[in-house]
């Protein structure tokens, strides 16, 4: 989990509201946002997505919850696809080097 997210994770107290203005924005994958509402919800915090509050815990609310999770892991996958194809259309085309040496080889 990214240290940012730790720590406010940490911070939460009971009756806290944690906000977040998009699920994507709180996590990339539907296990570990669903790891992350089970652990503010066991700490009896709340998760306000978007202005929206929905209960985890109540079947219309955990639906909610999880189609947001799958979508916000279909968005990080299309751009981790389109990430990959572009660098390999770089690298055809020759533009894609990798990383350049900082310091010049010593002179033989």
């Amino acid at each position: 989990m990214r240290p940012g997210l730790r720590e406010a994770m940490a911070a939460c107290r009971s009756g806290d509201t944690l906000v977040v203005t998009k699920l994507d924005r709180l996590t990339r994958s539907l296990s570990d946002a669903r790891d992350i509402a089970d652990e503010l919800t066991g700490k009896g915090v709340v998760l306000s997505l978007g202005g929206k509050t929905d209960d985890p815990t109540d079947p219309v609310g955990r639906l909610l919850f999880n189609v947001l999770g799958m979508v916000a892991e279909f968005e990080a996958d299309l751009i981790r696809m389109r990430t990959r194809e572009g660098m390999a259309v770089a690298k055809a085309k020759g533009r894609l080097k990798g990383k350049q040496p900082g310091i010049s080889p010593a002179p033989g």
